[in-house]
């Protein structure tokens, strides 16, 4: 059931975000005429902050969409994203609405909702977006609304990356040629880490590496034909998915 629900949030996550900031902003003003409206919002941030750590803590899955239109295989959005996204907007909208906002946060109180509403725009526009991985015939592309990072396939070391721990967030890159790296924007992670929270750690570090040491099949990436070739060539390694851990 949290399955689907949380495919559901990802396939409709513009929709879920309009409406969160909709809701968010009336019940900011609504709540001072009403404590039941004032009980609806903290109900709501605190089941959508309940949702995000559950799809934090869910399995990702091992596999990748297929994007024949922009030659690439790219990662699925992340529902948490969306859903810490949601509970964020609820939460500016619970604290800026308060009545007694400056006795609270004292001399914060000047800063506090610009700060706020700055993080609110970050996350809603990420989650907007979709932070994905892409995997194309040139390299390793992360797009996020602060900045992108494109790693070519000659950038990389042979035989990395590594697999992380199987719950990492993050997966560390390891440079042949550094200065092949093109980086823009701000990235929260630095140039040398790719956020997979919405992918299999395993399975995204193995589908790099197999591109990295087979460049001879980079060609077709972004094909239904390769995706299936480079999924069994995956699951019929040594020891299947979860082969080459880092040490």
């Amino acid at each position: 059931m949290l399955a689907a629900l949380f495919a559901v949030t990802v396939r409709h996550r513009r929709l879920i975000l309009s409406l969160s900031l909709v809701l968010a902003v009336g019940l900011a003003w609504g709540r001072r005429l009403s404590d039941w409206l004032d009980l609806i919002l903290l109900i709501a941030t605190i089941l959508t902050a309940v949702l995000g750590a559950l799809a934090l803590r869910r399995s990702r899955p091992a596999a990748l969409l297929v994007k024949p239109e922009v030659r690439a295989f790219a990662t699925a959005p992340s529902a948490s994203q969306i859903l810490i996204a949601v509970t964020l907007t609820f939460l500016t909208s619970h604290l800026l609405g308060t009545r007694y906002l400056g006795e609270v946060f004292g001399g914060l109180f000047m800063v506090l909702p610009f700060l706020l509403l700055v993080a609110v725009g970050v996350q809603v526009a990420s989650g907007w977006r979709g932070i994905s991985i892409e995997l194309r015939p040139e390299g390793v592309c992360q797009r996020d609304v602060t900045g992108s990072l494109m790693v070519p396939w000659e950038a990389l070391a042979p035989g990395r990356p590594f697999q992380p721990a199987v719950g990492a967030a993050t997966l560390a890159l390891t440079y042949a040629q550094p200065d092949l790296v093109r980086r823009r924007g701000i990235l929260p992670l630095g140039r040398r880490r790719l956020r997979i929270d919405n992918v299999h750690p395993w399975f995204i570090a193995d589908a790099i590496r197999y591109y990295v040491d087979h460049p001879q099949h980079r060609a077709a990436i972004g094909e239904p034909s390769e995706y299936q070739r480079l999924w069994h060539a995956l699951m019929s390694a040594p020891t299947g998915l979860g082969h080459g851990h880092a040490s």
